[in-house]
């Protein structure tokens, strides 16, 4: 029996940019099929540059690490008018699929909600991504609001 992997927490830094951004693609994977997932990814390009480099006040980027090594990390914001924390992304490696990574960045993400005088954490996920909305669920999320698009062709 293989034993838990010893976890670790830290902010992210510039120098994570690489490793979150290889994470990207697993962000994208479940865009229904008429997301251009290579725009998401340039999105994420930008995205992720800006908050390791110039964050946003009030956000944070959460690495975590099992044995020494990055196994995933959370995009966060805090929005003090809705005393909620917003989980913009979140992501572990194929490798720590099962591990107890992303629990453990959940209960990472509650930490620093409270700490921020949170009331609730909300995030988004693909319908698609069913897999994910079972992990949310199993972590005490509720399925609350339906978003709709419709598409506009140029």
């Amino acid at each position: 029996m293989m034993s838990a992997p010893r976890l670790t927490l830290r902010p992210g830094e510039p120098g994570d940019l690489p490793f979150v951004l290889a994470l990207a693609p697993r962000l994208v994977a479940s865009a229904p099929p008429w997301r251009d997932r290579q725009v998401m990814l340039a999105e994420y390009d930008t995205l992720f540059t800006r908050a390791l480099t110039d964050p946003e006040p009030g956000s944070a980027v959460l690495i975590a690490s099992a044995d020494g090594l990055p196994a995933g990390f959370t995009l966060l914001y805090w929005h003090p008018e809705d005393h909620g924390v917003f989980v913009k992304d979140l992501a572990v490696t194929e490798e720590s699929e099962g591990t107890g990574v992303g629990r453990f960045l959940l209960d990472a993400v509650k930490r620093w909600g409270r700490h921020q005088g949170a009331a609730e954490i909300m995030l988004k996920t693909s319908w698609f991504n069913g897999r994910a909305r079972e992990f949310y669920a199993a972590q005490g999320f509720s399925e609350d609001h339906v978003t709709l698009v419709l598409r506009l062709d140029p």
